[in-house]
């Protein structure tokens, strides 16, 4: 609750960023925008690298998954075209059992950082609709702490680290709002998510 909460107070920021001055849409050329969405592809890959663990008898409990936040921001070189960034981070935390025995409490964050093109296919004065894409790197680490005998997590951490590729391909989007200030909703696939909302600024 506490992490929504935070992620509502920055989209009302972002917001109060854009009230000032009446500009035309045309004269707007910059953009910035804060997400959050739903299965990113950090869980996805969460998925995936479990399953060899699980048949070799490792076992995980108590899963917490926390979705994409993302920010990204673009520059209009024209009414159709924008090119930017899209940043993202997410994170993820389980308990992992081995030979029936509570050994691991293990915490999972990526953060990436991907260059992006967006295309606004059809523009209104209060509403559009557009498409995204956007590929780069992502860093991702694992850490763990032990359990004692008693269940009680221990201060030492051992973390691994690694690069990998990611993307996000946004097939359809959909803003409303000012000229300033709207709120969009994406559907697509990759690290923001498959299906995003949030707030963006035009100055």
């Amino acid at each position: 609750m506490k992490k929504i909460s935070r992620l509502t107070t920055v989209m009302a920021l972002v917001a109060l960023m854009c009230v000032p001055a009446k500009a035309h849409d045309d004269d707007l050329r910059h953009e910035v925008a804060i997400s959050y969405g739903a299965l990113p592809n950090s869980i996805w890959i969460d998925a995936i690298t479990d399953v060899i663990p699980a048949a070799a008898g490792q076992q995980t409990d108590k899963n917490k998954w926390f979705g994409s936040l993302g920010v990204e921001y673009f520059y209009h070189t024209s009414p159709l075209l924008g090119l930017g960034a899209v940043a993202t981070t997410s994170f993820s935390s389980e308990d992992v059992i081995l030979n029936n025995k509570l050994t691991y409490y293990r915490t999972k964050t990526y953060v990436s950082l991907m260059p992006a093109v967006k295309l606004n296919w059809l523009r209104k004065n209060h509403w559009g609709l557009y498409s995204k894409v956007a590929l780069g790197a992502i860093y991702a680490r694992f850490a763990d702490k032990d359990y004692d005998d008693k269940g009680v997590k221990g201060s030492k951490v051992d973390a691994v680290s690694a690069w990998d590729f990611n993307w996000q391909v946004s097939l359809i989007g959909f803003e409303a709002g000012s000229e300033r200030i709207r709120a969009f909703t994406e559907l697509g696939i990759g690290e923001q998510g498959v299906a995003l909302g949030g707030i963006r600024c035009k100055f």
